[in-house]
């Protein structure tokens, strides 16, 4: 539906999917001490960016560490009706990751392991079933066989933090890997210039890839050649956002991490100057890709909503049954296109 009204024109849609939060709205999803009150306020930031869908997203630590913040994760969804409705399931990203130096990122190192398939069982029994996605390393003993086995249960794997081969990859895909999770990250900065993971991921046409679109991760420029190289349908814009995201400048925790947020929204290694943590929001990577590749707004929307809703349903574990009457209205300015209303439910936003 679009209403031509001088200066702005409104256009309604179905609501964005992030599939990489990690926090969000000053309250960190990897911290112990989660609570029906803390998530709510986090729901509520994360609906007024236009993001109706999303996945929770733990990274690497102690199995204990990981169990608490899963039940703890899952005794709120169940608590709140708007998180029941927004949160599709969880993303366990590592702790099955690459241990070398770049490739882990902020993945504590001693945390991370060869695959280990009860490990898994537990955090899922933790978790109330509801781990939908898992990011690995298909280079990690033990990987192609639990590729196979989650993906017979109807759990999302995506390739991250590897330094895999590009045989390595093939057989990750042929196993029932799907994703790439954010494509150009995760990485050493001393790649081979052809030889290596990011152009085997690229080339696989079997994945699709979740990119971050807040050029501090990614330059625009070098963005935009994976953009080409993934195709309009295997594109899917994600934040990997963190608690700064869409909070003030302060002191953040991320898992036993800390974060200093600035002016910019990105956290920063103090050793290496590579991006640490993101604090960029969705609709502000809808508004990025718009402005820098004068993309239209159907294919921005595409890659923030259609895209990974696509995936979603690639999952047994996914639920649409009360997404379908949810709504969002955006409106357009000179500066862009920012949220007008939301409905979630019972749940009502409007920035007006």
């Amino acid at each position: 539906m679009k209403v031509k009204n001088n200066k702005k024109e409104f256009v309604e849609t179905l609501g964005l999917v992030d599939l990489q939060v990690n926090g969000f709205g000053g309250v960190d999803f990897n911290s112990i001490g989660l609570t029906p009150k803390k998530l709510q306020k986090s729901l509520e930031a994360i609906l007024a960016t236009g993001v109706l869908t999303f996945l929770p997203t733990i990274i690497t630590e102690s199995e204990k560490h990981l169990k608490i913040c899963l039940s703890n994760l899952e005794y709120c969804r169940k608590a709140l009706p708007l998180a029941e409705l927004m949160i599709a399931g969880y993303h366990l990203e590592g702790p099955f990751i690459s241990k070398l130096r770049g490739f882990s990122g902020c993945h504590t190192i001693q945390h991370i392991c060869e695959v280990d398939q009860e490990m898994f069982s537990r955090l899922q029994e933790a978790a109330g079933g509801n781990i939908l996605m898992v990011t690995l390393a298909p280079e990690v003993r033990g990987s192609i066989s639990f590729i196979e086995k989650l993906t017979r249960e109807g759990i999302l794997v995506a390739l991250g933090h590897t330094n895999a081969s590009n045989e390595v990859i093939r057989k990750a895909t042929e196993a029932g890997a799907s994703l790439s999770t954010h494509l150009g990250n995760g990485t050493s900065s001393k790649l081979f210039k052809n030889n290596n993971p990011i152009i085997s991921q690229l080339s696989e046409d079997k994945l699709s890839a979740s990119f971050i679109a807040d050029s501090y991760h990614i330059p625009p420029e070098v963005l935009k050649v994976y953009l080409k190289a993934k195709g309009r349908s295997r594109v899917i814009l994600i934040t990997d956002a963190t608690a700064a995201s869409s909070a003030m400048p302060g002191r953040y925790k991320f898992g036993n991490i800390e974060l200093l947020l600035g002016a910019d929204p990105v956290i920063f290694d103090k050793e290496t100057k590579r991006p640490l943590g993101s604090a960029i929001t969705m609709d502000q990577c809808v508004r990025n890709i718009i402005d820098w590749y004068n993309l239209s707004f159907s294919d921005a929307i595409r890659w923030a909503g259609a895209n990974p809703r696509e995936l979603l349903r690639k999952s047994k574990k996914f639920s649409e049954s009360e997404k379908k009457k949810e709504k969002k209205i955006w409106w357009e300015e000179e500066n862009g296109w920012y949220v007008k209303k939301i409905q979630c439910g019972n749940f009502i936003y409007s920035n007006s």
